[in-house]
């Protein structure tokens, strides 16, 4: 059974309610530059280059120049195709520039599918016209992505989508999923301008504007009768294809962009809002979320791979996970083990061995010993690997009799019991690790144990320390 219109593909742009019959609002195309990836490549070119003169675009004969420019797909050039070229070649040019960079990156991706699916090579630059080449875009008729994908169209070619995770952001499943649905229009749309027209704006575009039109076939004609949040897809198209072919013509060279950047990758166990890491770690939230383009929604899932900027990890693992650092409780048996003998007076933690973690400074950082530490594992050798859990038994902090506590820096928040602890009025920014940094013979493990912790601090909360001899 064939789905009903709306749920067809709808590679579309969305553009704002009292579009102006030239099109010029171009939201959707223009949001790509809010993106961290070509906010800096735009920043490094200006500030390594000085403005030049932009030679005027020459849009006489543009349907001469497309046909040569694109001889694998119908063209059409009129006033509004020309508008294009003027924008985006004059007063738009270092968002083109940018918007090729970033092409230039899934260009062969792209290309070598279209191949493998007979489909004509120019439509590699459908994405541009659709999303700006911005991974990250999203409409209020649900489409999202690299090409604008619906919910329909994604679930036939097996993305997930969910509150948490939306595959359309990720270049590579979007692009295999855009361009099996590409195959699939073709079968259906036998004639060239259609098939093309049915891939920019939508089957059930085309069947609308054939209806409208009365008679006239020609690609021209019908895109006028697409509906408005589509109707500038195919002009933009023509005229990116124009600007992109003639690049080197019209003195426009592509910014290099890179789309990813080197990253360590975190395991969450706990949900955490982007704004909030992003403040943690002093990092902007468009680099966060360029980093992981398929997460979404204000708060980000738990048990998932989190990617950060290199070198991030660390500070991620200290000052944000409720384990600080890396820690998980253990859910003892009855008789008090987990899976070895427990030590008396001792809890029984799990820990997660980092990258260039060793035995020696594992057991200096629980106050046990290496030897120790084989024995409840059962450990033949030394040798351990990121990744791996071991069993550790920490010593439970005693209480001692009141006495001087040394003192915490001046601007932190404490007051002194008569029950051998420090009070502690957590503050913003504060993290576990850092806390126990302030009092020499704490860890981040024990106040954790001593306060029933197991989903992080918050601004207010006050906390017990003990005090240490």
């Amino acid at each position: 059974m064939r789905c009903p219109r709306v749920h067809e593909l709808a590679l579309t742009v969305c553009l704002t309610a009292g579009l102006s019959a030239r099109g010029q609002s171009t939201w959707r195309v223009d949001s790509a530059m809010a993106t961290w990836p070509m906010q800096q490549a735009v920043q490094l070119d200006r500030a390594r280059t000085a403005p030049g003169v932009i030679r005027a675009m020459d849009t006489r004969d543009l349907h001469t120049a497309l046909e040569r420019s694109a001889p694998g797909i119908p063209v059409f050039a009129d006033s509004l195709v020309a508008y294009y070229v003027d924008l985006y070649g004059e007063r738009k040019r270092e968002q083109f520039k940018a918007m090729l960079g970033m092409a230039a990156n899934y260009f062969p991706l792209i290309t070598s599918e279209l191949a493998q699916a007979g489909l004509p090579s120019e439509l590699k630059y459908l994405p541009m016209a659709l999303s700006g080449m911005n991974t990250l875009a999203g409409s209020a008729q649900g489409e999202a992505g690299l090409w604008m994908l619906t919910y329909p169209v994604s679930v036939r070619h097996g993305l997930t989508i969910s509150a948490d995770i939306d595959e359309r952001s990720d270049p590579l499943l979007a692009t295999l999923a855009a361009i099996a649905e590409l195959e699939r229009l073709n079968t259906r749309f036998t004639e060239p301008h259609l098939f093309l027209m049915a891939a920019a704006c939508g089957p059930a575009n085309v069947e609308r504007a054939l209806a409208r039109c009365k008679g006239a076939n020609d690609l021209g004609s019908l895109y006028r009768h697409v509906d408005p949040a589509q109707r500038d897809v195919l002009p933009l198209l023509m005229a990116f294809i124009h600007l992109a072919t003639n690049a080197e013509k019209f003195g426009i060279t592509p910014l290099p962009v890179v789309p990813f950047e080197l990253a360590d990758t975190v395991h969450t166990t706990f949900q955490i809002r982007p704004a909030d890491l992003a403040d943690r770690l002093d990092l902007s939230v468009a680099r966060l979320v360029a980093l992981n383009p398929t997460l979404c929604g204000r708060t980000w899932p738990a048990h998932v791979s989190l990617l950060l900027p290199q070198g991030c990890s660390e500070r991620y693992m200290q000052s944000l996970t409720p384990e600080a650092p890396n820690v998980e409780k253990v859910e003892q048996q009855s008789d008090g083990s987990v899976g070895t003998e427990r030590p008396k007076e001792r809890t029984s933690i799990k820990y997660r061995v980092r990258p260039g973690d060793n035995l020696g400074t594992i057991a200096q950082r629980h106050g046990v010993t290496v030897s120790e530490i084989r024995s409840w594992n059962h450990l033949r050798n030394d040798r351990i690997d990121a990744g791996d859990q071991l069993v550790i038994h920490v010593r439970s902090p005693k209480d001692t009799s009141p006495g001087e506590l040394p003192t915490p820096s001046s601007n932190t928040s404490s007051s002194y019991d008569q029950e051998g602890f420090v009070w502690y009025t957590v503050r913003k920014g504060d993290s576990l690790y850092a806390i126990a940094k302030r009092y020499p013979g704490v860890d981040a493990n024990d106040l954790m144990r001593i306060n029933g912790i197991s989903d992080g601090i918050r601004p207010g909360q006050r906390i017990k320390i003990p005090k240490t001899k």
